[in-house]
């Protein structure tokens, strides 16, 4: 049991950090998207000189700004799987997981992770959006392990809620 201590400990420690972390980087999209209009000139200024004078400067800052945005709403979903996550691990402390409130918690991650693998599917455009405008930029391929994230999230949720359904009957005939 006091490894279990332990482990409940750190994770709860890794979900904090994590949320300011996220916190930070929504917040750095949200400063950079304007920033990037303000400084709008010398941001092509660095593009002309990296990619030369052929590169569509307008369709990159395009690209770019819109990438942005789009961290924004999957920075939001992280923040929805973290929050959930703590507060799931805060029961698990309190010795009481297979509630109601669990099952609701795990559904809204579930819709997180599907918000998330939508983002990742659009960033999955941009790649392709970047590689047309020959503008260096990650790689990308789906993530099969996302999806089935996804998919788990809400079987556990239906778990959960099963089997809080059926401490409660046990509850009550005792």
């Amino acid at each position: 049991m006091m490894g279990d201590d332990r482990i409940l400990t750190f994770a709860r420690t890794i979900l904090r950090v994590m949320l300011i972390v996220n916190l930070l980087a929504v917040v750095g999209f949200v400063i950079a998207t304007p920033a990037s209009f303000l400084f709008g000139t010398a941001l092509s200024t660095h593009l002309i000189a990296k990619y030369g004078a052929t590169l569509d400067v307008a369709g990159a800052l395009l690209a770019l700004r819109l990438l942005m945005v789009m961290a924004v709403p999957c920075g939001i979903a992280i923040d929805v799987v973290f929050r959930n996550l703590l507060r799931i691990v805060d029961t698990v402390r309190e010795g009481d997981p297979f509630t109601a409130v669990n099952a609701t918690r795990l559904r809204a991650i579930g819709w997180a992770l599907l918000a998330i693998q939508l983002c990742d599917l659009l960033l999955g455009g941009f790649t392709a959006w970047f590689a047309v405008l020959h503008v260096q930029f990650s790689t990308w391929s789906p993530s099969f392990g996302g999806w089935i994230s996804v998919l788990m999230a809400f079987v556990l949720a239906h778990v959960f809620r099963r089997g809080a359904a059926m401490r409660d009957d046990l509850a009550m005939t005792v």
